[in-house]
């Protein structure tokens, strides 16, 4: 299990880092809007969280987690979990 606090940026920011294994995450955005996705998340083509949203993603084996805001710096609160 692993828990963070991650600041994001305009620039693709790792949530969550690529594991063998299946994983399990947990995500809550802290303020603003925040993108998810790939390496090569925008907010044009990744999954918006906006304030105070909460979401439950499954990851595959080998697959990392990146967000990233339109503007400025956004918290997201990160619980990861291998399966």
């Amino acid at each position: 299990m692993v828990t963070s606090q991650v600041t994001i940026t305009t620039t693709p920011t790792l949530l969550v880092a690529a594991d063998p294994h299946d994983q399990t995450v947990l995500l809550h955005c802290e303020s603003g809007s925040v993108y998810v996705g790939n390496a090569t998340v925008t907010s044009a083509n990744g999954y918006k969280l906006d304030n105070q949203d909460t979401i439950t993603l499954p990851l595959g084996a080998y697959q990392a987690l990146y967000g990233i805001t339109a503007s400025g710096t956004n918290a997201v609160f990160v619980y990861a979990e291998v399966n």
